[in-house]
């Protein structure tokens, strides 16, 4: 399910934490980067590969925004939500965003799949508000400028 690097990344982290418990946000994290969702079918894999209960590993992959069971785009586009960029208009930016990405009303992916646009909680990048993040890199203040370079990426 997973490719030989997300596995090894896995067990690296495994290897260097006190049990397996502490592995699974790393495991999340490769299976939500690799597989773009966290679903049912994941969920069962990742229990199986660390050896814990599927109840555990679902309570985790659902507190974190950043894994979905639903399926993403190849790249992620996460708009800040949180006070500092709300006040800077990021709910206006992440629609503005997601028309340029062609996106329609109600969707969060673009319809050739390349990318999905959330606006999330806060993701602790204030002095760059609106502040966001594509993929696992902080992207921001997100101006118009940086709206075009995502979407031409």
């Amino acid at each position: 399910m997973l490719t030989s690097e997300g596995l090894e990344e896995i067990e690296a982290t495994r290897a260097e934490e006190p049990s397996a418990r502490h592995a699974l946000l790393t495991a999340l994290r490769v299976t939500q980067r690799e597989r773009h969702k966290v679903g049912p079918e994941e969920i069962e894999y990742i229990a199986g590969l660390l050896g814990l209960s599927p109840a555990i590993v679902e309570g985790v992959a659902r507190f974190y925004d950043q894994i979905t069971a639903s399926p993403t785009g190849q790249h992620i586009v996460r708009v800040c939500g949180g006070i500092t960029c709300y006040l800077s208009q990021s709910d206006r930016v992440a629609q503005d965003l997601k028309g340029f990405l062609g996106i329609a009303d109600g969707e969060e992916t673009s319809p050739d799949g390349e990318f999905t646009v959330r606006l999330v909680e806060c993701i602790g990048d204030c002095d760059h508000a609106p502040a966001g993040m594509l993929d696992d890199r902080f992207v921001g203040p997100l101006d118009e400028r940086a709206l075009r370079t995502i979407s031409e990426r």
